[in-house]
């Protein structure tokens, strides 16, 4: 029997990119050292999580978005401001927002979802909410230099997202945090 591999589907995040999102990272840290910080080499737009799952069902999902993801036009996501879940008062995700190309980002996570319903995959209870995550507080409670900092970012420009390449990515779980490894990947148009 094969053994499951906890997994996910998202788009890259160009290095140059990377870079802006971390001096942002950086400008958020003193407000607190109860942030998990995301590493920014790690950072990317998730578009659905599948969680553990067996080789054989990876592959057959993986082959069906290909099928589906044919004639997908690349676009271009800009990134501004940063936010936080559920909101900057009591926040438990630190985020980078999309000023630019949400909509499209929304449409092919949409695709996405329908593909993964189709093998099966329970569909996200909550609406798609294009964001990059930049961090995970461990213990939310209200913290106003997070609330200042977050504000003080709000309308910062952050860099661009070319969407120009779907990735399945394996997400493995370490005592320093999770690293990801490309399984495969669909260009798109």
């Amino acid at each position: 029997m094969s053994e499951s591999v906890r997994s996910f589907i998202a788009v890259p995040v160009p290095a140059e990119t990377a870079s802006r999102l971390a001096a942002a990272q950086e400008r958020l840290r003193a407000s607190g050292d109860d942030i998990k910080w995301v590493r920014p080499e790690s950072i990317h737009l998730t578009l659905k999580f599948l969680g553990a799952v067996e080789p054989e069902r990876l592959r057959a999902l993986w082959q069906s978005l290909r099928e589906a993801l044919a004639g997908q036009r690349s676009f271009m996501a800009r990134l501004r401001g940063l936010g936080a879940f559920p909101g900057p008062a009591r926040a438990r995700v630190v985020w980078a927002g999309l000023a630019e190309g949400a909509e499209e980002l929304g449409a092919l996570a949409a695709r996405v979802e329908e593909v993964c319903a189709q093998h099966g995959f329970p569909p996200e209870e909550r609406p798609f909410r294009a964001h990059l995550t930049l961090g995970r507080v461990r213990r939310p409670a209200p913290n106003p230099g997070l609330e200042a900092a977050i504000a003080a970012g709000a309308d910062a420009e952050l860099g661009e997202v070319p969407v120009e390449r779907v990735l399945l990515m394996k997400s493995e779980l370490r005592r320093d945090g999770a690293r990801y490894h490309v399984l495969d990947e669909i260009a798109l148009l």
